[in-house]
């Protein structure tokens, strides 16, 4: 492990920047996380990347829905979308002046 030390300037509302070969040897990318150390009695700081536990995270979020619910969101989406064409070709054409096109059987 090889380390180099830097000098950076505190900026007006407390923000360090750090230098693009920082950013370099740690990886870092706008928005990754890091973990700061702070040593009071030596006036020191200890700045390192953190990389959280992946599977922790992804065992926090909520179970996908499984197989028939999703058959199930689909069935409601198609039988919404058809009652909205119905209504739509409703205002469009009175029942008597309907054409067989008008029927959203027609274009299967």
């Amino acid at each position: 492990m090889s380390s180099k030390k830097l000098k950076l300037k505190l900026g007006g509302a407390g923000e360090l920047k750090l230098p693009p070969e920082a950013m370099e040897a740690l990886e870092l990318e706008p928005g990754h996380e890091l973990s700061l150390e702070i040593d009071t009695r030596r006036k020191q700081l200890r700045l390192e990347r953190f990389v959280s536990d992946a599977w922790a995270e992804a065992m926090k979020e909520k179970p996908s829905k499984g197989l028939e619910d999703l058959m199930e969101d689909q069935k409601a989406r198609e039988e919404a979308a058809k009652e909205l064409f119905e209504k739509r070709i409703r205002e469009k054409n009175p029942k008597d002046k309907r054409r067989p096109e008008d029927s959203p059987d027609y274009w299967r």
